[in-house]
């Protein structure tokens, strides 16, 4: 019994021997989950509150309002003082989110994972679905009427969309939609060059856009900090010879956020670093009992 008791304990032994050898060897303790991909759906979310407010708020369309209103007034005061020998007026505008409303391009790619491109840009153009501005039609036809000629100076480029914008404008009732008038991008995104061509042979009596680029002030391709200065040295013009429409959805001042002194480095930034680069630009302040930052002292801002 004994020999027995002793042969069966050794072979029980070398059972749980192999048994060990062969099992696969795990850590103690949980794998960390994967980090998660910041996706390109995740960024065009972010835009959402933007494109709802533009599309569906009484503000924004009180701002549209209020700027072509002060801008009329504008031409109309250079009309009755306009004498013989004069340089013939004009405006000079942006054409994109300053008449002409894309909200349903930046809408739509929310909820997707699509990115803008020349390739869905040129689309959209092509369309020709674009819609007026609330009082945009008006406030051009006024202008139109006045004997002032109107100038559209927009990054639309002239080998793409100079035609589907064509059509575009004159469905929506936009005056002087011809090629003279359409002054759209050819080599450069700078649009000085235009502007000053336009200055050589007219009085011009507005600048207008949704952009600091649309006005003839300097900021382009400047960084943040410039871009806030020139502003401020022209803050006297805005209101009467410059006139700023909102844009919450995109603009130059997106780009500018990334303060390397590079501008245009942001494009390079994965989707998630460019989310950081947004976060991080903001000023923020948290009440005492919901403060969820432990590095955050209550009460007080992040610069």
């Amino acid at each position: 019994m004994m020999f027995l008791s002793k042969k069966k304990s050794l072979l029980i032994a070398a059972a749980m021997s192999v048994s060990f050898l062969a099992a696969p060897l795990t850590p103690g303790y949980a794998a960390e989950p994967a980090a998660q991909t910041y996706t390109q759906k995740d960024l065009n979310d972010e835009m959402i509150m933007a494109a709802a407010w533009m599309q569906n708020s009484a503000e924004y369309r009180e701002l549209c309002y209020q700027a072509y209103n002060v801008a009329l007034d504008q031409v109309v005061k250079a009309v009755a003082h306009h004498k013989k020998g004069d340089k013939p007026l004009a405006i000079v505008l942006d054409a994109d989110e300053t008449v002409l409303d894309n909200s349903a391009f930046e809408a739509g790619l929310i909820g997707t994972g699509n990115s803008y491109s020349s390739k869905t840009w040129k689309e959209w153009c092509d369309a020709g679905v674009a819609r007026a501005m609330p009082g945009a039609a008006e406030y051009l036809q006024a202008v139109d009427k006045l004997g002032v000629e109107i100038f559209y100076a927009s990054n639309r480029n002239v080998k793409d969309h100079l035609e589907g914008s064509m059509r575009n404008f004159k469905a929506i009732g936009f005056p002087q939609a011809d090629r003279k008038h359409m002054i759209f991008k050819t080599d450069t995104s700078n649009k000085q060059v235009r502007f000053d061509q336009v200055m050589k042979d007219y009085d011009v009596v507005v600048f207008m856009g949704d952009n600091a680029g649309d006005l003839p002030i300097g900021t382009y391709h400047k960084g943040q900090e410039e871009r806030n200065a020139l502003v401020d040295q022209h803050k006297a013009e805005f209101g009467k010879r410059f006139i700023v429409f909102p844009n919450p959805t995109y603009g130059d001042w997106e780009p500018a956020l990334k303060k390397d002194g590079k501008f245009g480095s942001y494009w390079g930034l994965t989707n998630e670093q460019k989310s950081e680069v947004r976060q991080k630009s903001l000023r923020t302040w948290r009440p005492v009992k919901t403060a969820q930052d432990p590095n955050t002292k209550p009460g007080n801002e992040q610069k």
